[in-house]
């Protein structure tokens, strides 16, 4: 028995053209998440950058308070870098109290809102207060001053660690 030949629907290749709009829309929104995200990604990572090369000179406050029996008066004394990177200005030691200014102007990889903040790293002793000379250094305390500029608050982008107002 023969079989008669039956007329198939033909199916098409590729995709219609509502399946590639609907593509398109869903790469779209992704893209309107992600791309600030991303952003504010960088940008933590750019302050963390920061807060890490002060870090590096509480070695520096802690060896001379250790070995000279007072706080270092200036970065000299602390043993301290002062180059500049693509988000820190300068980085400062005074009476023991580490200040790292961070980028201003043109060049600066840093949002508005961050350009020039200083974030300082005090040295505490054991009531938690602001070491002197005569005390042991036990803790450090990290914040940034002026966390406001024009309305905007600066705290999204600080570390957790870092959060806090200068004493």
């Amino acid at each position: 028995m023969k079989r008669k030949h039956q007329l198939c629907p033909v199916k098409p290749l590729g995709f219609t053209l509502i399946e590639l709009m609907i593509a398109v829309a869903i790469v779209g929104v992704l893209a309107a998440i992600a791309i600030p995200a991303f952003g504010n990604y960088l940008t933590r990572a750019r302050i963390t950058e920061a807060v890490n090369y002060a870090q590096s000179c509480k070695t520096g406050v802690i060896e001379y308070h250790t070995t000279q029996g007072r706080l270092p008066d200036n970065t000299d004394e602390a043993n301290c870098q002062t180059m500049q990177t693509d988000n820190v200005e300068k980085v400062e030691v005074l009476n023991g109290v580490i200040s790292v200014t961070l980028r201003n102007g043109a060049n600066s990889a840093l949002p508005g809102v961050l350009q020039n903040k200083v974030i300082t790293l005090q040295p505490l002793s054991a009531s938690e207060a602001v070491a002197t000379d005569s005390d042991r250094i036990l803790s450090w305390h990290c914040g940034i001053a002026n966390a406001t500029s024009n309305g905007q608050n600066v705290w999204d982008y600080i570390p957790a660690s870092c959060r806090q107002t200068p004493k």
